[in-house]
């Protein structure tokens, strides 16, 4: 529920808070930064940045079931980058799209996260 009250404290503009996560979580920030880099072709994106903190904090409640982290991770990460491996190709082909490339990554990670929990889970 992270997520939920980082909404909260950037509603009510609690800076501190944001300070204070980062500064208390100093190595997934850097783990956050090198996914970013990566992704982007060893350049740096705050688009990207952001969308992965996004991300991760979104998929943070659901990985978190009654079967056990490792099981639900394992057959996540299959269906998303099996997935995420056609959305790209395509994507790559579409001139138009090559600029939203972390958008689309966000769009297709979310819909594999809705679709792994309704259908596979």
């Amino acid at each position: 529920m992270l997520l939920y009250e980082a909404f909260a404290r950037l509603v009510s503009l609690d800076l501190q808070w944001f300070v204070e996560l980062t500064m208390n979580n100093i190595f997934w920030l850097f783990v956050f930064t090198l996914i970013t880099y990566v992704y982007c072709g060893m350049k740096w994106s705050w688009k990207t940045f952001l969308v992965t903190i996004f991300w991760f904090w979104i998929s943070i409640p659901f990985l978190s079931g009654t079967l056990g982290l490792a099981y639900l991770v394992g057959g996540l990460l299959f269906l998303n980058y099996t997935s995420r491996l056609v959305v790209l190709t395509f994507t790559d082909t579409i001139p138009s799209l090559k600029d939203r490339m972390p958008l689309v990554m966000f769009l297709q990670f979310l819909a594999v996260l809705i679709f792994y929990n309704y259908f596979l889970v």
